[in-house]
């Protein structure tokens, strides 16, 4: 390209008209609940088990994991 066709590309870019962006803000809902989040790492295997696991019990792995960690507390 010769520097006047970039010359006319930035003169059509100045001359289109600009859009006008308005943001929506809407308030943030507080949730009532007692969870947290909290992560961690576990062994490829046994994600796959687990995986396995609340798939055949038609259940959820975050299930799965909160009812083991009471079982293991008590």
């Amino acid at each position: 390209m010769e520097k006047s066709d970039f010359g006319n590309l930035i003169h059509q870019a100045k001359s289109s008209p600009k859009k006008k962006v308005t943001q929506k803000v809407t308030p943030v809902k507080e949730k009532n609940t007692t969870e947290v989040q909290f992560s961690f790492y576990i062994e490829v295997s046994l994600l796959k088990k687990l995986k396995l696991k609340a798939l055949t019990n038609d259940t959820s792995i975050k299930q799965i994991i909160n009812e083991s960690i009471a079982k293991y507390i008590d």
